[in-house]
């Protein structure tokens, strides 16, 4: 269930909706924040400007852990434009927030209702708008990893930054037993323990009614 503030509430009852959206891009280690209001925003300090934006229905999914949703921005200044193509927008940050004025125009109870929150999938520019899916951190549950286990270290440069040893020995065959001749057990990259549990079955504790 979403925590809604209790300010936020009592401005609905009033049927008296003044709601509009906040946008905060974090690009390359810096914020841009806009909102869809005709007049400047300020909450916690940050200032949000105004900006023409929409989005469409946030995807939820229950099998599969893969949320996402589509934000359109407009660009008819290319403002977006250097930070798309001259930057690194995949996999930054983006919140797509709610606020409720009150009737003095004032952000209700000085707080915000964050609708979504993910990262930057894809993006899309043309002369007037700039396209974005955003998908949930969890989506990446869905990828597999590239990784391998393995019972000899992963690291296939000896003295590389996985490896860490900066001592006088020049070779490695990549065992432990090595790599406690080393002193560099810490940084060892294999899981040694795998060979002794080949062909064996794993206990994960009692099935539901059973001894």
């Amino acid at each position: 269930m979403r925590d809604i503030d209790s300010n936020i509430l009592a401005e609905l009852v009033k049927q008296e909706l003044r709601p509009f959206l906040l946008l905060d891009l974090a690009i390359d280690g810096s914020h841009y924040r806009y909102t869809d209001c005709d007049v400047p925003l300020a909450l916690g300090g940050n200032s949000y400007e105004p900006r023409g934006f929409t989005f469409g229905n946030i995807s939820y999914g229950s099998d599969v852990i893969v949320d996402s949703v589509d934000i359109v921005i407009d660009n008819l200044d290319q403002v977006l434009t250097s930070l798309f193509v001259g930057g690194t927008p995949q996999g930054e940050t983006v919140t797509l927030a709610l606020v409720v004025l009150t009737a003095a125009y004032e952000i209700a109870g000085a707080t915000s209702v964050t609708l979504f929150q993910g990262q930057v999938d894809a993006w899309d520019l043309n002369e007037e708008t700039c396209s974005i899916t955003v998908t949930s951190l969890f989506s990446q549950w869905s990828q597999r990893t590239l990784a391998k286990y393995s019972a000899s270290c992963r690291w296939k440069e000896f003295k590389g930054t996985e490896c860490g040893y900066s001592g006088g020995e020049t070779w490695c065959d990549r065992t432990y037993a090595r790599c406690q001749v080393l002193g560099n057990t810490n940084n060892f990259g294999g899981f040694r323990w795998l060979p002794s549990i080949i062909d064996k079955e794993i206990w994960w504790g009692r099935v539901l009614g059973g001894s």
